[in-house]
């Protein structure tokens, strides 16, 4: 049985996961994929997303988890349903 777009899409997201683990973005680009700063803000305060400022420098900008931060994205209300031709042409 071949395997479905859902479950193709699930072992893409969580590769995705995997692979962002060890990866840190700005704040900036944080902002930018959660969608504002006050979600930001509140996911940190939560506990929900990692960060910390790299140790040396007085001007280093903090950095966010992006593993964190792609579990914490709003889906899209452009997304009705999963488009098969995307999901399959990744193999």
């Amino acid at each position: 049985m071949p395997p479905s777009a859902v479950s193709i899409m699930a072992s893409k997201y969580r590769s995705l996961l995997i692979i962002a683990e060890s990866m840190y973005v700005s704040q900036k680009k944080a902002i930018k994929l959660l969608r504002g700063e006050k979600r930001l803000q509140r996911l940190i305060d939560e506990g929900r997303i990692r960060y910390d400022k790299p140790f040396g420098s007085t001007n280093t900008m903090w950095r966010y988890n992006l593993a964190d931060v792609i579990k914490n994205v709003k889906v899209d209300h452009r997304l009705t349903e999963i488009d098969p031709e995307l999901v399959f042409s990744g193999l």
